[in-house]
């Protein structure tokens, strides 16, 4: 064993806002040492994110430290001035967010922004950090690195853009690198390499990894430990390989009962947890999964279990596999986690292929004619566009035809960069295209008057794949959400407040979320 270079003890962060403090990580203690890597999993809002902000000092506004140490190779980063955290960002703790988007400065090209923290930490001239900057691009597996250098953010697919802040956080070569959910816009191909290159990293440079995920599938083969944290604590700790085949938690156990794989597999339908994470507003009494399980007894609800062992409760929380839960699975009785979970409404279970209920038989509501869209590429923001102004084009979507129908789910996939959003948008009519045509209910949407296109889009929507830049941060949620109904007129006030908090409901979010404004969700 070598001595740990990350040590977590106690921590303890609050946030306050304007609803009260948020309790937001209450005694977490993580170790890591050097080249090894560490998944941290868990619901949306369970204090994955927040563990790896507090590493280097970047809580939200009213975020702070209560109690607790972070130990970086023997440097105490709770309690350490902004002056050495910015010498640690970005150098040797590099940070890929969540959000590629609002991580990268939209006026900036992106070789200024690759190549910025190697200026800031390395002396080296500026062509010997584009050129670092051009290699990393590469190594990351963005093509055509040389020419993107000097494109733009809004340049970039979704994925290329994840693509570039991996690159920004691997310039430095860091000791330890935090990964903040690097995959989840990533295609299956582009997902794979990216993993290849973080093991890669992590056997050449002895760097240690902290992998944030809520996917199982990304971490089972990836990282050396796993974290399973709830309600701002941890609920299991354990290596991969025993945490994969014995899990302990009841909590762990549901997750992987939820997993989709698990009802392909055995062609039933999927399961999931019921109930709600806890709020963090306040210090809930006993255990914080007790309320979603179905093995709680009055013990569970008066008192909070301490990280143990998880089978006589007597070792130490160090163990290798440790648990937070008076009614811990035995792995020897091959303890089943479906009986924490309700059963499915009879008729709910379909086999694959017939999610729609008319499928073929359903007549055609989107037909998509020879639909194509170029865009001309442009050297700077300000380069002449007028009527003489000749450049290069490219061709993001060539002779598109396809029909759904009513009643169907029509799936489109592709490699990162190969036209699936551009499409999408020109589907509901954000995007003109060059050539082809949209025919949504038998109406061509290029013939619609303002008025038309406005009643359209009452029956089409887009789910964007960029959360955070779908919502106007200046608004509150209740905002957001009421906005398309004051604009297309339905219901008065109150009624519009009711579709809200039902909605708020049926996506498994506290209707207090209304008061919040979008940057105080988890991703």
């Amino acid at each position: 064993m070598t001595d740990p270079l990350l040590r977590v003890e106690d921590l303890h962060v609050e946030i306050a806002g304007r609803g009260g403090t948020v309790r937001a990580l209450d005694g977490v203690d993580l170790t890591l040492a050097p080249g090894e890597a560490l998944g941290i999993v868990g619901e949306s809002g369970c204090g994955k994110t927040m563990t790896a902000l507090s590493v280097l000092g970047l809580l939200p506004p009213g975020g702070r430290v209560t109690g607790g140490r972070i130990l970086f190779d023997g440097t105490d980063l709770a309690a350490a001035p902004e002056r050495v955290l910015r010498g640690i960002r970005g150098n040797t703790v590099g940070m890929v967010f969540q959000d590629p988007l609002t991580s990268l400065n939209p006026t900036l090209t992106l070789g200024a922004q690759v190549a910025e923290p190697l200026l800031l930490h390395r002396k080296v001239s500026r062509a010997e950090a584009w050129a670092k900057a051009e290699e990393t691009l590469r190594l990351v597996g963005l093509p055509r690195p040389a020419e993107r250098l000097r494109h733009y953010p809004h340049q970039l697919s979704g994925g290329m853009r994840q693509r570039v802040a991996i690159a920004m956080a691997l310039i430095c070569e860091p000791r330890l690198l935090i990964a903040d959910e690097p995959t989840t816009a990533l295609d299956v191909t582009t997902q794979h390499q990216i993993l290849e290159l973080l093991d890669e990293l992590r056997t050449r440079l002895g760097m240690a990894l902290i992998l944030v995920t809520h996917d199982l599938g990304v971490i089972a083969r990836r990282v050396d430990r796993v974290a399973v944290m709830y309600g701002g604590r941890i609920a299991e700790r354990a290596p991969v390989r025993p945490l994969f085949a014995a899990p302990r938690h009841r909590y762990t156990q549901a997750l992987f009962a939820a997993l989709p794989d698990a009802a392909t597999d055995a062609g039933r339908p999927l399961a999931t947890v019921p109930g709600l994470p806890p709020s963090l507003t306040s210090r809930p009494t006993g255990c914080r999964f007790a309320p979603r399980c179905g093995f709680a007894t009055d013990l569970c609800r008066a008192a909070e279990p301490e990280l143990t062992d998880g089978l006589d409760g007597t070792a130490p929380a160090d163990t290798a596999h440790a648990v937070a839960c008076f009614h811990p699975a035995d792995p020897a009785a091959g303890d089943p986690a479906a009986a924490l979970l309700p059963p499915h409404p009879a008729g709910e279970a379909r086999e694959p292929g017939t999610a729609g209920t008319l499928g073929e038989t359903g007549e055609p509501l989107l037909r998509l004619a020879g639909l194509s869209k170029t865009y001309p590429l442009h050297a700077s923001p300000f380069a002449r566009r007028g009527p003489g102004a000749r450049g290069r084009e490219i061709s993001a979507v060539a002779g598109v035809s396809l029909t759904v129908r009513r009643g169907e789910t029509f799936g489109i996939v592709g490699e990162s960069g190969c036209g699936k959003s551009t499409l999408g948008r020109m589907a509901v009519g954000l995007e003109p295209p060059t050539a082809g045509s949209v025919h949504f209910a038998g109406r061509d949407l290029a013939t619609l008057t303002k008025r038309e296109l406005r009643a359209h889009r009452r029956q089409v929507q887009l789910m964007f794949q960029d959360s955070s830049a779908a919502m106007d941060p200046r608004m509150r949620v209740g905002a957001v959400l009421r906005e398309p109904l004051v604009i297309q007129g339905i219901g008065d006030r109150a009624e519009q407040r009711r579709r809200v908090a039902g909605l708020l409901d049926d996506v498994g979010l506290p209707r207090g979320a209304v008061d919040r404004y979008p940057h105080e969700f988890s991703g």
